[in-house]
């Protein structure tokens, strides 16, 4: 008789414990639905936010080109041809480099003079990078003869390590090449 009260007690005891989590279950596959749903129906809000902030941003700084990482964005400017982004991540530590391919299509020698310089999204400039300039920093090039094709690499110089660049400009410097923006 014990036996079956025990049995009877712990089938009861089960039982709502069951039914409880059930009903738990239904509560959270519900609030479940209801966050997918609101969220549906906020990416297409996003997505025109972001539409209108780079539309924004391109508006005041018309040179702007978006960045993307690890694919070749040809710039096809001057003797600017194209160029690549690559995000480093080093112990923990995050930097980006940058490979700017040249060619010189002129009948002339020329002396790459370019400045490249990157932004954030909201269009702030947060780095650069500098090739053949004056610049101590800058990347030091040699004449490029009629015909040929270098590229230039280095890591860029970020002012604040914990931005992500979203925008960049290339730019031809110098009086013996005429100035030239790649859009």
């Amino acid at each position: 008789m014990v036996l079956a009260l025990v049995e009877f007690f712990t089938a009861l005891f089960l039982g709502t414990q069951t039914y409880s989590l059930d009903r738990q279950n239904e509560i959270l596959r519900s609030d479940l639905a209801r966050s997918q749903e609101e969220l549906q129906r906020a990416i297409p809000e996003l997505q025109k936010l972001r539409q209108d902030l780079d539309e924004l941003i391109r508006g005041k700084l018309p040179h702007l080109r978006q960045l993307a990482y690890d694919r070749v964005l040809t710039l096809d400017e001057g003797y600017l041809k194209n160029i690549t982004f690559t995000q480093i991540i080093n112990h923990g530590v995050q930097s980006y480099e940058y490979k700017l391919v040249v060619q010189n299509n002129t009948h002339a020698v020329l002396w790459p003079e370019i400045q490249l310089r990157l932004f954030n999204e909201l269009g702030i400039e947060v780095g650069n990078a500098e090739v053949g300039t004056t610049d101590p920093n800058a990347l030091k090039a040699a004449r490029l003869s009629i015909g040929e094709v270098r590229s230039y690499s280095a890591t860029l110089q970020l002012s604040d390590k914990d931005t992500l660049p979203a925008y960049f400009t290339v730019k031809i410097l110098g009086d013996a090449n005429a100035p030239v923006t790649a859009d």
